[in-house]
């Protein structure tokens, strides 16, 4: 896998997403290479900012996923940030921090915040200073206290929001909220040629976690909300 690189206007991307679910804990596998684009959409053709990748697009074939961590993240700990994501019909006020892959791995360090991908969308006070699709990850074990729990129904059947629910990311310049538009559950392996999932559209708002099983075996499936402001 290739380290990741300073993205280019034109080529550089995100190319692959594979998600581990080791009890509870959620890494994403990124590699950032030039690829073969996918067929441009109206939002990515006007995308134009010089250091944001303008249109994601899935590899070839899937990354080998990397090993699972050394230890699980510590974290009962809940960091402070000025920038929240809220989901109100799930009660979920979740503090959100910026990461930026390391070696192509995302792997969140805390349990109770959600983390922006970097360098792709950032949170902005207005929906109109977007310049990219605003990915956000974050963990989730099914026991109700890890950061996306709440996007998993108790009974581990579904996601517990759907279209129409609002999600709200709120900075110190504003909120912008987000309308679900819907849910999908992709296994893993398929996760990096999700087109859908990987397409840049100022204004779009995609949350990724494990999806947990009932029976507590490891997760085979991620759970994948897409919103609009």
């Amino acid at each position: 896998m290739r380290r990741p690189t300073r993205p280019t206007r034109r080529a550089a991307a995100l190319t692959g997403a594979a998600a581990l679910g080791v009890a509870g804990v959620l890494l994403l596998v990124l590699g950032l290479t030039a690829g073969g684009p996918l067929a441009p959409t109206r939002a990515g053709e006007t995308v134009a900012a010089p250091a944001v990748p303008s249109t994601p697009v899935p590899p070839a074939s899937s990354p080998t996923p990397a090993p699972a961590p050394s230890s699980l993240p510590t974290a009962r700990h809940t960091p402070s940030s000025a920038v929240r994501l809220v989901v109100p019909s799930v009660g979920l006020d979740l503090p959100l921090l910026g990461l930026t892959p390391r070696r192509g791995v995302i792997d969140p360090p805390l349990l109770t915040a959600g983390y922006w991908l970097e360098p792709y969308g950032a949170p902005v006070g207005a929906a109109e200073r977007a310049t990219n699709t605003l990915y956000v990850a974050a963990h989730s074990a099914g026991r109700g206290d890890d950061g996306f729990d709440p996007l998993l129904t108790p009974d581990h059947r579904g996601a517990a929001v759907g279209p129409g629910d609002v999600v709200e990311v709120r900075t110190p310049e504003g909120t912008v909220s987000y309308t679900v538009t819907g849910t999908q559950r992709v296994a893993k392996g398929a996760l990096p040629d999700a087109a859908g999932v990987w397409e840049s559209s100022p204004g779009r708002l995609v949350l990724i976690t494990c999806f947990q099983r009932a029976d507590g075996r490891e997760a085979t499936e991620n759970l994948v909300v897409v919103a609009e402001a």
